[in-house]
């Protein structure tokens, strides 16, 4: 049973970990994964014909959890605790759920929170719901109760009866106004480190040749942040710019060292591609994980030769290999009237090709199990515009 202590508007924690809200998707898979001893299940929840219609959530449905995360950032914005007979949970180290002895009545919860509003009860529910910032309260009542006028001040609380305390159903934790209402956070200075580098944005920089009316990728422009120094806030922004044709003294200056480097070699072997082409041999990727990117290099050259931009979405087969990159395509559809449609991992299929006018057939990646791996989700569509690849998924969504 898991022992957890919970800070209102921020998280839930024990010695061994602390889920934090705006912490990203990536970063709680990989605490959930590293703690498969204690958290035995977790369910992945998501819309997978529209990944960016709901919140993704991760339900602990072993321990009574559920966190829902903002699909357009995959960052946490809301914990919820369902089930109290699950796990234990206390505040500045006093158990306010400890089971039998320690019950979540309305009197233990004013006791160790302090009580700063009467609440609110719906009488069609039957539910009380007492609201703390950055924390809510929801208890169910399945006994009389009268509302009780405060003299003077217009307040309305409740009357229970003698020996009768309504029990917590629910505990939601969240920023913003209320839980409905809750908005991911900025990633926090706790979930960073000052070695590793995290994006906000990536804007493709594009440009048009007049002579071929077409439009042509230059680089990436990236807007970053990273853990701040004592001295400063608690992160620190900065931005750079990646180049093709950039070297790989460039880009480790610019954004530092991969997470990884993948060689082309180890998936070429298996296809016996190397035989026909051996200068194919020793080109290689640059992974940056936090970024959401991927580099290839030229192996003659040592120097940037594409850039790979992945949206992260649940219904892929790399999904939670890299943070979601935020990025952006600005198209030129129209020289004349200076017409721009940007691509974004928002963008779907349809919007592609009614603004893009793409009418070649894709290629087909399928993408068979193995033994180590199973690919649930179908093959993959490529769609070339331009110098741009669309990897496109079976619910016409962009992986990449």
């Amino acid at each position: 049973m898991l022992d957890l202590e919970l800070i209102p508007e921020k998280s839930i924690s024990n010695e061994k970990w602390q889920i934090i809200l705006g912490m990203s998707l990536y970063q709680v898979i990989q605490i959930l994964k590293s703690n498969c001893d204690t958290i035995k299940s977790v369910q992945m929840i998501y819309n997978d014909k529209d990944p960016l219609s709901s919140d993704y959530m991760l339900n602990l449905n072993l321990d009574g959890i559920v966190l829902y995360f903002d699909s357009s950032n995959q960052r946490l914005k809301l914990i919820e605790i369902n089930d109290l007979k699950k796990l234990k949970l206390k505040y500045y180290g006093n158990y306010f759920n400890n089971l039998p002895t320690v019950q979540p009545t309305f009197d233990q919860i004013t006791e160790t929170f302090g009580i700063t509003s009467p609440g609110i009860y719906d009488n069609n529910s039957s539910v009380f719901l007492l609201h703390f910032p950055g924390l809510f309260f929801t208890f169910s009542i399945d006994f009389r109760v009268e509302p009780k006028h405060i003299t003077h001040h217009g307040i309305q609380s409740l009357q229970f009866p003698t020996g009768r305390t309504p029990l917590v159903t629910k505990i939601s934790i969240y920023s913003g106004t209320s839980p409905s209402a809750a908005m991911a956070p900025e990633m926090p200075s706790l979930c960073l480190s000052r070695d590793i580098i995290y994006g906000s944005k990536l804007t493709v920089l594009r440009d048009y040749n007049l002579a071929t009316k077409q439009g042509f990728t230059k680089g990436i422009s990236l807007s970053l942040f990273t853990q701040g120094l004592r001295y400063q806030l608690d992160r620190e922004n900065f931005d750079a710019e990646i180049m093709f044709n950039d070297t790989c003294q460039d880009v480790m200056s610019s954004i530092g060292s991969p997470n990884s480097v993948f060689y082309k070699s180890e998936e070429l072997n298996k296809s016996g591609a190397i035989q026909s082409d051996p200068s194919l041999a020793n080109d290689y990727f640059y992974n940056y994980r936090t970024l959401g990117f991927d580099l290839l290099f030229n192996s003659s050259q040592n120097r940037v030769a594409k850039f790979i931009l992945h949206s992260n979405f649940p219904c892929h087969y790399n999904f939670n290999s890299y943070f979601m990159c935020n990025f952006e395509i600005p198209i030129l559809v129209n020289p004349e009237t200076n017409q721009t449609f940007i691509v974004t991992p928002a963008t779907t299929l349809e919007k592609l090709q009614e603004n893009l006018s793409i009418k070649t057939q894709p290629a087909i990646l399928h993408r068979s199990s193995s033994t180590n791996s199973v690919n649930p989700f179908g093959p993959a569509f490529f769609y070339i515009y331009e110098d741009i690849i669309f990897e496109v998924m079976t619910n016409g969504c962009i992986a990449s």
